[in-house]
């Protein structure tokens, strides 16, 4: 059987965490029936690492996936953007026009505006996995002013995105539905809903005796996108409670701007560890917490946003708390009962969930329901499984 040819475009590296968790493990699964030449922009620091980067070439040519690393400009950003953008236009039309290439998945909107442009004349089609609701994404971050002229431009340019992408990927329902209120043409358009998945075979369920008692949360904090202030009023709270509980952080952010606001709220260094960890060691590091404390900002940005570690918390039998306003979450939780949903970061609200949780941790299928939230919704497998039904779809529909 002859592999149809995809060119997969990615603003995000392939030697990233999320490049290997979001992007390699479904293209791995697709590579029986499917003929990958991955086009991602790395990090310099990342093609530094000439061992990493060899090994990465081996493992993607042992499943026939032709991966070519370009570097990824940072500054200035809207010149570095161009500059990346405008590479992006030459390998999409070098590989369209050679016919090397019969359908393009773009991952967010950076490589779906050069597949877009390409395909005016080229004519292949390409899937715009948007992955979030960028513009408003810029806006929140105090990158972009509504209103501005290039906020302008990018709206024009995501309603053409979606307008003539062949399918259109979304991490959430959520935004889905707020796209067609806006947008009503687009009940015409084909959307998929596959979210942030998680390869299930690297988490194992905890099914010790022995509970956990630490509360916790891993991943990137120190941003515009997390609410650091609940995160510790709830480790306050529980310390409070309780003068015996430790606590736990996960993330490659500032140990010492993590321990400075801890010590603002009375918690000592001593109960409240903070570690990296790569992507093959998160399942075990984030073993001995007994809740994932999942704070996000809500708004219309966020409605495209599905938490990677929400899935990884689930996949190890770990119950969450998280709040609303950020795509699927709350309704995930509530669907399965898999944790708690706070209505706010006021004191009421998270000794509220402090108290409900007690009562949840006394389930005894409650990590068996975690893990099985994380199969249905999570897994790695059904998401290359839906990938696999697009492209099926798409290939046979403009089969030349």
């Amino acid at each position: 059987m002859t592999k149809k040819k995809i060119l997969y475009l990615s603003y995000t590296g392939l030697m990233e965490p999320l490049g290997r968790s979001q992007i390699l493990a479904y293209l791995l699964r697709l590579s029986n029936e499917y003929q990958f030449t991955i086009i991602s922009f790395e990090k310099p620091e990342d093609l530094n690492n000439i061992n990493d980067v060899r090994a990465l070439k081996q493992e993607c040519e042992s499943y026939g996936i032709n991966w070519q690393p370009k570097v990824y400009h940072h500054k200035p950003r809207l010149l570095a953007t161009l500059w990346d953008l405008s590479a992006l236009i030459y390998y999409t039309w070098s590989y369209s026009y050679s016919n090397r290439a019969q359908l393009i998945h773009c991952r967010s909107y950076i490589p779906a505006i050069a597949a877009w442009l390409v395909g005016k004349i080229t004519k292949v089609p390409f899937i715009f996995d948007m992955r979030a609701l960028w513009p408003e994404e810029m806006i929140d971050a105090g990158r972009l002013g509504r209103g501005s002229m290039i906020h302008r431009i990018l709206v024009w340019l995501e309603s053409r995105l979606l307008k003539d992408a062949a399918h259109v990927v979304s991490l959430t329902q959520a935004a889905v539905d707020y796209l067609q209120v806006q947008q009503p043409y687009l009940k015409n358009q084909n959307f998929s809903v596959i979210t942030t998945c998680v390869d299930l075979d690297k988490f194992k369920l905890n099914t010790a005796v022995n509970k956990p008692k630490k509360l916790g949360t891993m991943g990137t904090v120190i941003s515009g996108w997390y609410h650091l202030d609940w995160l510790f009023l709830s480790l306050k709270t529980q310390l409070e409670r309780d003068r015996s509980s430790t606590f736990k952080i996960v993330t490659r952010d500032s140990e010492q701007t993590l321990r400075e606001i801890a010590r603002q709220y009375g918690i000592e260094p001593s109960i409240l560890e903070i570690e990296s960890s790569s992507s093959n060691d998160i399942a075990s590091n984030i073993a001995d917490i007994k809740a994932g404390l999942l704070y996000f900002t809500a708004g219309i940005s966020k409605l495209g946003s599905a938490p990677t570690r929400m899935g990884e918390f689930l996949a190890c039998g770990i119950p969450v708390i998280g709040n609303r306003g950020v795509g699927d979450m709350a309704s995930l939780i509530e669907k399965y009962q898999v944790g708690l949903v706070i209505e706010d970061g006021s004191q009421k609200s998270i000794e509220q969930a402090l108290d409900n949780l007690d009562e949840l941790y006394q389930d005894k299928e409650l990590s068996k329901r975690c893990r099985y939230a994380a199969e249905e919704y999570f897994s790695a497998d059904k998401g290359a499984e839906k990938y696999r039904k697009v492209y099926k779809a798409i290939t046979l529909l403009y089969k030349k």
